[in-house]
């Protein structure tokens, strides 16, 4: 305690030395420009002290913004446009000064060693080494491909903040906190969109928002929320699990209002998973059943006409947009989906080792066939096994922890994996910044889990040794 202490003091005392002098240079900058610019800075500069200070505050400003922040510009359905949300820049000022914190105090390392470090490692080298070779060849925009690289690296950095931050279950249980606070906002704000009649969107994105990274978002909060829910003991308290269950049920109308077949889909393992290995499969199977039954009177003819639509052969020059697949015939947009993924599929013919680098192809709704195409098989199988670490890693701390909140919070991150990768079918989900920063933090809470049982059990046995020492003194 007495050097991480003085590795504070050490911190403190240097971020007042440095806040000074800059404090005098941005008073002098504020007088001469535009009031809206001054006071983004005097936040962005707030959050950076704040953060250097104690990085516990940067995740905390992590959860909360992940959903709960706007975005500025626009981007169309076809990828083009730009965007820029306000986390995106809370994250690049908090990672930055992350990084600078554990340069300047080496004794706080970089990247702990954790599972997951060699995958991302490897995903990451070939994701910047395919993009390299797509902007030599003049496949891939370098100001684009650049962008798209330092994103991806943004959501693993994520991860690496809260590896390396987390060391207790009081942390741990107060970001776990943060996060379902974060998901009741974003459920109520959810539903009171529910009378415009309009699909529903993650708060804060305006008409052009994407249902489906809403319904992907609720779906894998959802997915956790019930692992812990479902087990009897988890919650000590029965009133606070009585009311997660009850925001969870209610989470589900928004979620089916998404009008989001891809979320839909998703939706579908954790059913399943939870019918399986669950001890009260009861409860799932009651609540899907009484909604099936109920849904003509609960829910607006817009959601099953969504799922009736999908398999509605039209007529005339529609039909002729419609794909049949295996006998079934598609709905023009999926009919469409097909189309750009057969397309994808003659580019990977051209570029099948490297791909044609991240950002190199048009633009393409479907995870798999999209790092396919961009980073060609060797970028396929490396994101294949940096999915099948997370699984096998997370399945390994469910069935090892002692501590019952970390094996079936780790329960539940496998089942909302599980869920994600069904999402990212026809989604580029393992890129939507909505879906991944909170994705990537629960992963690091949950691989951070052994780390914590190994702090708290040594805490416990140099309590106990303590004990006997201070007994035999007497």
């Amino acid at each position: 305690m007495a050097k991480r202490d003085l590795l504070e003091n050490k911190t403190n005392i240097l971020t007042a030395l440095i806040a000074i002098p800059i404090s005098l240079i941005v008073a002098l900058i504020l007088v001469r420009i535009d009031p809206i610019y001054a006071l983004a800075a005097t936040l962005g500069l707030g959050v950076l002290i704040l953060v250097f200070i104690d990085t516990d505050f940067a995740i905390y400003i992590l959860i909360f913004s992940m959903l709960l922040s706007p975005e500025i510009g626009a981007r169309t359905t076809t990828g083009e446009g730009v965007t820029i949300r306000i986390d995106d820049i809370l994250l690049a000022i908090i990672l930055f000064t992350w990084l600078a914190k554990t340069a300047i105090n080496k004794e706080l390392g970089l990247f702990r060693t954790s599972p997951l470090n060699k995958p991302i490692a490897y995903y990451t080298f070939i994701c910047i080494f395919a993009t390299g070779i797509g902007m030599l060849f003049g496949r891939v925009k370098p100001l684009n491909g650049i962008f798209f690289v330092i994103k991806y690296i943004e959501y693993f950095m994520v991860y690496f903040l809260v590896v390396n931050q987390v060391h207790t279950k009081k942390q741990f249980d107060n970001f776990t906190v943060a996060l379902i606070i974060t998901f009741v906002i974003v459920t109520l704000i959810s539903v009171s969109q529910i009378p415009t009649g309009k699909r529903l969107t993650a708060p804060f994105e305006g008409d052009a928002g994407e249902p489906n990274t809403l319904g992907g978002y609720l779906i894998f909060i959802i997915a956790i929320n019930l692992s812990l829910i479902l087990k009897p003991g988890i919650i000590t308290s029965p009133n606070i699990r009585r009311l997660l269950l009850l925001i969870t049920m209610v989470a589900v109308f928004p979620y089916l209002l998404t009008n989001s077949r891809g979320s839909w889909a998703a939706g579908i393992p954790v059913v399943i998973s939870y019918i399986i290995i669950s001890d009260r499969r009861w409860i799932i199977i009651g609540f899907v059943a009484l909604l099936v039954l109920l849904s003509p009177i609960i829910l607006p003819d817009t959601v099953t006409d969504r799922f009736k639509y999908t398999f509605k052969e039209q007529k005339g020059y529609a039909r002729t947009l419609q794909e049949d697949v295996g006998g079934i015939t598609l709905d023009t947009s999926a009919s469409e989906r097909v189309r750009s993924w057969k397309s994808a599929w003659k580019g990977v013919k051209k570029h099948p080792v490297f791909g044609f680098g991240i950002t190199g192809w048009r633009f393409l709704d479907a995870q798999f066939m999209r790092v396919l195409v961009e980073t060609g098989f060797i970028g396929l199988a490396f994101f294949l096994y940096l999915l099948y670490s997370i699984l096998h890693e997370t399945w390994k701390v469910y069935k090892n922890a002692q501590i019952p909140f970390f094996k079936y919070f780790a329960l539940g991150f496998f089942v909302a994996t599980i869920s994600m990768i069904t999402h990212s079918f026809g989604a580029n989900t393992f890129i939507i910044i909505r879906i991944m920063e909170p994705f990537w933090l629960v992963c690091g809470l949950v691989i951070s889990c052994p780390h914590i049982e190994e702090i708290e059990m040594q805490k416990l046995r140099d309590l106990e040794k303590d004990t006997e020492v201070k007994l035999g003194t007497i």
